[in-house]
C-alpha cells in the first residue's frame, strides 16, 4: 500500500540535494557535505524507527543548511519545509540542535528546559539527536533516492500498522 506520493517525497530530496557540496566543519562532521550526513541519518532512521514523521525529519533536519549554518534549524528550514511535513516533523527539525545544547547542560533558561523536556515529542527529539550523532561516519555514502526511501519507508508503514488478515471469525469482531 502507497501511504505518501512520490512526488511529495521527491520535494523533500531535491531539498536535500541541494545539500550536496555544503561543507561542515571535519570535527564535527567528519564524513563529509551535508548530502551525505542526511543520506546517513534517513538510512539509521529507516533502519531502527517506526514513526514516520520521525524519519521524515532525519531526513530532513539538515536542509537548511542550504542557506545558512547558522539558524539552519529553524530560520532557514522553516520557509523551505513549510506545506511538505507535518507540525511534529517542522517541530523536531526546529529543536533538533536546542536539544544538543539541552543535553550538554548549555541551556540556560528554565523555561526553555521545561518547555522541551515535558513536550510530547521529547522522546522523538531525543531520537533524532541520536540519529544525527551517529550519521557521521566518514567514507559511507548510502545509495539512498526517493524511490527508495519512499519504498523503504511503505514497507515499514505496512509492518508497523497494516492489519493482519481478517479471517472472519468473531473473535476479531470481539477484539479477542
Amino acid at each position: 500500500m502507497e501511504y505518501f506520493e512520490f512526488e511529495d517525497v521527491a520535494k523533500l530530496f531535491t531539498l536535500v540535494d541541494n545539500l550536496k557540496g555544503v561543507e561542515q566543519g571535519e570535527e564535527w562532521h567528519p564524513e563529509g557535505d551535508a548530502y551525505t550526513h542526511s543520506l546517513q541519518c534517513a538510512v539509521l532512521a529507516l533502519r531502527e524507527g517506526t514513526d514516520p514523521d520521525l524519519i521524515f525529519a532525519a531526513l530532513v533536519h539538515d536542509v537548511g543548511k542550504a542557506t545558512g549554518s547558522k539558524g539552519h534549524a529553524d530560520d532557514y528550514a522553516r520557509p523551505l519545509l513549510e506545506g511538505l511535513v507535518s507540525i511534529k516533523t517542522m517541530w523536531l527539525v526546529e529543536n533538533h540542535m536546542r536539544v544538543r545544547h539541552y543535553l550538554a547542560g548549555e541551556m540556560n533558561k528554565l523555561s526553555t528546559c521545561q518547555f522541551l523536556c515535558h513536550h510530547p515529542w521529547f522522546p522523538e527529539l531525543i531520537q533524532l539527536y541520536r540519529w544525527d550523532t551517529m550519521a557521521r561516519r566518514p567514507g559511507w555514502v548510502p545509495d539512498l533516492d526517493a524511490v527508495s526511501f519512499l519504498d523503504r519507508l511503505n514497507r515499514l508503514i505496512d509492518l508497523r500498522w497494516a492489519r493482519p488478515e481478517e479471517d472472519g471469525s468473531e473473535e476479531d469482531e470481539k477484539g479477542i
